[in-house]
């Protein structure tokens, strides 16, 4: 696994949240997670806060796989609709598309699915950076 990619798989908040299968291939993404205590709302079900930043994540991840060691990406806008809920113990499944990935942008495209039911559908737009020291 590429460094950076390992880095977004082990980070504290993404642990806490129980990220799971973190992939990077060719500019797309993967990841997966439970819906459980950590990832519910008040209400009961997945928090919308965490399905719009793990569809962030998943962009950024897949979005690794293109970028050389001296290029970082930072998240420039994001747009995220979500279709449906997903309930404790469902398992989500992030999967990110790049669609465009210029000198200076890219953008990505995320769905998060339970089973064979898309939950949401997210564009990310990330700039391009170059990487702190």
């Amino acid at each position: 696994m590429d460094r950076r990619v390992e880095q977004v798989a082990n980070h504290p908040l993404h642990r806490h949240l129980g990220i799971q299968d973190v992939e990077s291939d060719a500019g797309g993404g993967r990841l997966s997670v439970i819906v459980g205590e950590n990832t519910v709302n008040p209400a009961g079900v997945f928090h919308g806060g965490v399905l719009y930043m793990l569809c962030d994540v998943c962009a950024y991840a897949g979005l690794l796989s293109r970028l050389d060691d001296v290029t970082e990406a930072v998240t420039h806008d994001i747009h995220v609709s979500v279709m449906r809920v997903a309930n404790p113990g469902d398992t989500v499944v992030f999967e990110s598309t790049p669609i465009r990935v210029g000198r200076r942008i890219a953008f990505i495209d995320v769905s998060a699915r339970v089973a064979d039911r898309v939950i949401a559908q997210a564009r990310v737009t990330k700039t391009l950076i170059e990487a702190r020291a």
